[in-house]
C-alpha cells in the first residue's frame, strides 16, 4: 500500500488528516517543497494562525495563513520575517516532509520561540513529540538510513518486495463488477482535469507498468521513454511493484536517458492530498475495486493529480486496468490502454476473472483509449471485449536499431568464444520467458530432432520464468546437457543474436515478438511458429520461416534448411535486415506514437453515459 492508500483509507475509516495538535494557538508548517496558503487554509483549518516555512520565495498572505523563508545556510537558520511572526505565538509545528527533510537548527529555533510540539508521519499515522526529542533523534535515523543502504538490508528488503510482489501477482481474486451506478455518478460529477499545454508545444507524458523486467512490453516502453526524452517532452515512468532484482532490469537505461521513475505512490504530496480530498470518494467507489488493484488504482489516482500528464499511458492488462480506474477516479483526460499480445484469457497464470466485466466496463468510458501493436492482437482484444475494431489503433513496435548496431562481428566472436564455439559450429538461439504459453518443451522438441541430424548442434535459451526448474528436468531427460545451455536473463542479447545461426521462437500466443525483429537485425534468421501478432513481425520465405503452433517437424526441417545453407542464411539476413529498417525503426514507433497522442489531444471529449438503473443496492466493501 502507498501513501495515497494509506491517506484514503484512513479518510473513509473516519480517521482526521489532521495531526492530533492543541488547536488554541498558531501551527508552523515545515515543507521543503513549498505550501500555498489556500492549500494550508483547506488542510488544516482548526488552528487560529498558520505560518508556512519552506525554502521557496514567500508567498501571498491570507487573513490566517503567512509565509517565509528558511534560509539555506549552513547553517540552515530562519529569516527575519519567520522570527517577527513566530513572536504572535505559534505552539505547534507540522513536518510535511518527515524527519529527515528537516533541519535540526531550524527546530531549535522554534523551540526557543515557543514550539512545544512537533507531528510527523510515521506508516500512515500521526507521531507528535517535542522538538528538542525529535532533534535527538535525528543521529539515531542517520544510523538506521546508513543500515538501510546495507547490504544485508538490501538483500533481505528486496526479497521481501520480491515475495509481496509476487503474491500480489498470483492472487486469485475473483470478484466480479459491481457498483456501476456509483461510478458513473462519481463520473459526471468530474471536471475533467485538462493540464495546460507549454508554449513550445513538448508533452507531460506518463508511462506506467507493472514492473520493469526483461520482458519484450518493458522494452518498448523505456525505447518511447527514451525517445520522448531525447526530443524535449517531459516523461515519466512509474511501476505498480517495487523494482528490485529481475524487475529493476531496465532503471539503468531510464537513469541514463535522464527519465524520472518512481513506484506510484511512494511519496505523497500535500497538492495530491487536497486533490485527493476533493474527490469526495464513496466508499463503494474504491471498495468496489477487486482487492488486488484496489491501492494501486488510489496510488496512481494520486500521482495523476499531483502532476496531471496530457497522457497517461498503460501498458499490459493489470496496469491498462489500474490506470483506466485511476483516470476514471481523478478525471485524467486521456489513458491510453496498451494491449501487448492476445487477451488476457491465454495465460492462467495472470488472467483472474474479474477481468472481464472490470475491461469491458471502464473501455466504455470515453477518456479511455485502446493501442495494440500487432493487427491479430486488435482483432483478439476486440472479440473478447465486444467492442468495435475500429476502437483500437495499431502501432507496430520500435526496434532500438543504434544501440543494435553496436553488436558487431568482434561481440557476436566474443559471445562464441565464450561458450566455447568453434566459428563453423552450427549455434541456435531462443530468447523466451521460460513460461508456458512459450511453449519450452515443443522449443526441446524441435532441438532434439535437429540434433539428430546435427550432432554439433550448440543451443542457448536466454530467458528467466516459472517454468525454469522444470526446463532443466527436460533437458537432463533428453540427454541434451552437453547440446542446451541454459544461460539465464542477459544484457548482451543482440550480440548472442549476432552469433547465432538461427533464432527458434516456439510460442502459442503472442503479441508482435521484439525479439523476432532484433534477430532479424542482427542477420539471424528466425524459425517461429504463427501465433498472434508474430506474422506481422516477419515475411515467410523472405526473412525467415513461419509454421503452424506445434508443428514440430516443419519448426526442424526450416532450422536444418537454415543451418546446411549459408547463402539462404545471408539472404535472408540482408532481408531481414531491410524489413525491420522499412517498418519498425524505433524513429517510425515514436513518430507514429506521437502522431497518437496529438490525435487523442485534438479530440473532443464525448460525455459519459448516464447510469444503469441497478436491480438492488450492492453491499459496501469496509476499507481493508
Amino acid at each position: 500500500m502507498g501513501a495515497y492508500a494509506e491517506l484514503v483509507w484512513s479518510w473513509l475509516s473516519g480517521a482526521d488528516g489532521a495531526p492530533p495538535l492543541p488547536t488554541h494557538d498558531g501551527w508552523v508548517l515545515v515543507s521543503a517543497n513549498g505550501l500555498s496558503p489556500a492549500d494550508a487554509e483547506r488542510l488544516y483549518p482548526a488552528p487560529p494562525r498558520l505560518l508556512i516555512l519552506s525554502g521557496g520565495e514567500s508567498e501571498p498572505r491570507l487573513r490566517r495563513v503567512r509565509s517565509a523563508q528558511v534560509l539555506a545556510g549552513p547553517p540552515p537558520r530562519l529569516d527575519e520575517e519567520a522570527l517577527r511572526e513566530l513572536r504572535r505565538g505559534y505552539s505547534c509545528a507540522v513536518l510535511l516532509d518527515g524527519i529527515e527533510a528537516t533541519s535540526g537548527r531550524v527546530l531549535l529555533e522554534l523551540a526557543h520561540h515557543g514550539v512545544q510540539r512537533v507531528a510527523f508521519r510515521r506508516n500512515g499515522d500521526w507521531v507528535v513529540r517535542t522538538p528538542r526529542q525529535i532533534v535527538l533523534r535525528k543521529p539515531l535515523r542517520r544510523i538506521e538510513s546508513a543500515w538501510s543502504r546495507s547490504g544485508v538490508a538490501r538483500w533481505f528488503r528486496t526479497r521481501v518486495q520480491r515475495a509481496r510482489a509476487h503474491d500480489a501477482l498470483r492472487q486469485r481474486n475473483a470478484q466480479s463488477f459491481r457498483g456501476e451506478r456509483h461510478w458513473l455518478e462519481h463520473l459526471q460529477r468530474q471536471t475533467p482535469r485538462v493540464p495546460e499545454r507549454s508554449a513550445d508545444g513538448k508533452l507531460n507524458v506518463l508511462l506506467y507498468i507493472g514492473q520493469l523486467n526483461s520482458g519484450g512490453a518493458e522494452r518498448q516502453l523505456v525505447n518511447l521513454a527514451k525517445g520522448l526524452r531525447a526530443e524535449g517532452h517531459a516523461v515519466r515512468v512509474l511501476t505498480t511493484y517495487p523494482m528490485a532484482d529481475e524487475n529493476a532490469h531496465y532503471c539503468t537505461d531510464l537513469r541514463r536517458a535522464d527519465v524520472d521513475h518512481h513506484v506510484a505512490g511512494s511519496h505523497a504530496s500535500p497538492t495530491a492530498e487536497l486533490a485527493l480530498r476533493r474527490l469526495n470518494l464513496h466508499p463503494e467507489v474504491v471498495g468496489s475495486l477487486p482487492e488486488v488493484i484496489r491501492n494501486p488504482v488510489i496510488d496512481l489516482a494520486g500521482e495523476l493529480l499531483a502532476d496531471p500528464p496530457d497522457v497517461l499511458h498503460c501498458w499490459l492488462d493489470y496496469p491498462n486496468i489500474v490506470g483506466a480506474a485511476a483516470c476514471a477516479l481523478s478525471g485524467t483526460p486521456h489513458a491510453i490502454l496498451s494491449t501487448r499480445n492476445l487477451n488476457p484469457t491465454y495465460f492462467p497464470a495472470f488472467y483472474q476473472s474479474w477481468m472481464d466485466e472490470w475491461y469491458a466496463f471502464l473501455t466504455t468510458l470515453p477518456q479511455v483509449h485502446l493501442l495494440a501493436n500487432s493487427n491479430p492482437g486488435a482483432d483478439d482484444y476486440a472479440n473478447w471485449l465486444r467492442v468495435a475494431r475500429d476502437r483500437f489503433e495499431v502501432i507496430y513496435n520500435g526496434v532500438d536499431l543504434a544501440s543494435m548496431e553496436r553488436a558487431g562481428e568482434s561481440e557476436a566472436r566474443r559471445v562464441r568464444h565464450e561458450l566455447g564455439l568453434r566459428a563453423d559450429q552450427p549455434f541456435v538461439v531462443g530468447v523466451f520467458r521460460l513460461a508456458a504459453e512459450k511453449r519450452p518443451q515443443v522449443f526441446l522438441d524441435v532441438i532434439e530432432r535437429v540434433r539428430r541430424a546435427c550432432p554439433e548442434l550448440v543451443v542457448a535459451m536466454v530467458g528467466v520464468g516459472e517454468l525454469r526448474s522444470e526446463v532443466e528436468a527436460s533437458i537432463a531427460r533428453r540427454g541434451l546437457g552437453k547440446c542446451v545451455r541454459l544461460l539465464g536473463q542477459r544484457k548482451d542479447v543482440p550480440a548472442l543474436l549476432a552469433a547465432a545461426d538461427v533464432k527458434l521462437l516456439t510460442s502459442f500466443v503472442e503479441g508482435t515478438p521484439n525479439v523476432i525483429l532484433e534477430a532479424q537485425w542482427a542477420g539471424c534468421p528466425p524459425v517461429a511458429t504463427a501465433a498472434g501478432g508474430t506474422p506481422d513481425a516477419l515475411e515467410h520465405g523472405v526473412s525467415g520461416f513461419l509454421h503452424p503452433v506445434d508443428d514440430v517437424d516443419a519448426l526442424a526441417k526450416s532450422v536444418l534448411r537454415l543451418l546446411g545453407d549459408r547463402e539462404l542464411r545471408a539472404g535472408m539476413a540482408r532481408a531481414g535486415q531491410r524489413f525491420v529498417r522499412e517498418r519498425f525503426a524505433l524513429e517510425r514507433m515514436l513518430d507514429d506514437t506521437l502522431a497518437y497522442y496529438e490525435t487523442l489531444l485534438a479530440r473532443p471529449r464525448a460525455p459519459h453515459t448516464e447510469p444503469r438503473a441497478e436491480t438492488s443496492e450492492p453491499e459496501m466493501l469496509s476499507a481493508p
